[in-house]
């Protein structure tokens, strides 16, 4: 989470800094005397985060490799995870999963992804009952063997030594806070996030797995 509030934090101090600086005119006497105006203020800070529910999801999160695509030689990072249920009744799951780049891309799970592609590498880096991020939605029933597989595959672009993999869906958690921009209200929810790197050049032929430092892992309102 400290890195997330960084973000936010240096978001709300850019937002504040790009602000029009309103200055006192020379122009005449009337103008000179005449007080200066205080720049906007800074937009309010995203929510703090909430406590899990009794109802949330557990999330297992496995790994996040990058793997190339044998068939046409294109590059994809591959997340694995399962989500259980281990609270007393069915609850929904639909998640969504986002991943920040050192170089501010932002991917989101599945979007830029052939199908057949898709296909491809998740029968090659994730097993047979893996499900992709449309397959995962709905019902997970209570208990172990009810459990579900998850893969969520991205495109590889942007700087991968810096990479910060946001999911929500687990957890009915929610906020309202104005947004930075617009100033509206907007809704942010309970999200797991994990930090990940790939270091140096990587060898298209052989996959690569991201490394972590799980004690850094936190939850997040976005």
């Amino acid at each position: 989470m400290r890195v997330m509030i960084a973000v936010v934090r240096i978001a709300c101090a850019s937002a504040f800094l790009l602000a029009p600086v309103l200055g006192v005119s020379t122009a005449g006497a009337q103008d000179s005397a005449a007080p200066a105006q205080a720049p906007p203020a800074a937009p309010a800070p995203i929510a703090r985060p909430r406590p899990a529910t009794p109802d949330d999801l557990e999330l297992r999160p496995g790994t996040l490799t990058l793997v190339t695509d044998d068939a046409t030689g294109d590059r994809f990072l591959v997340f694995t995870y399962t989500v259980a249920n281990k609270t007393p009744r069915t609850q929904r799951f639909t998640p969504r999963f986002e991943l920040l780049m050192g170089d501010g891309t932002i991917l989101e799970g599945g979007k830029g992804v052939d199908v057949d592609a898709g296909a491809r590498i998740r029968r090659a880096a994730a097993g047979p009952r893996a499900l992709d991020q449309f397959q995962v939605m709905g019902d997970v029933a209570v208990g172990e063997q009810n459990a579900k597989e998850g893969v969520v595959i991205f495109p590889a672009k942007g700087d991968m030594k810096d990479m910060t993999l946001f999911v929500s869906g687990t957890s009915i958690a929610i906020d309202r806070v104005p947004d930075p921009k617009s100033g509206k209200e907007t809704i942010v929810r309970r999200t797991w996030v994990r930090h990940y790197g790939i270091n140096g050049a990587a060898d298209p032929r052989r996959s690569i797995e991201a490394a972590f430092d799980s004690t850094m892992d936190e939850w997040v309102m976005r």
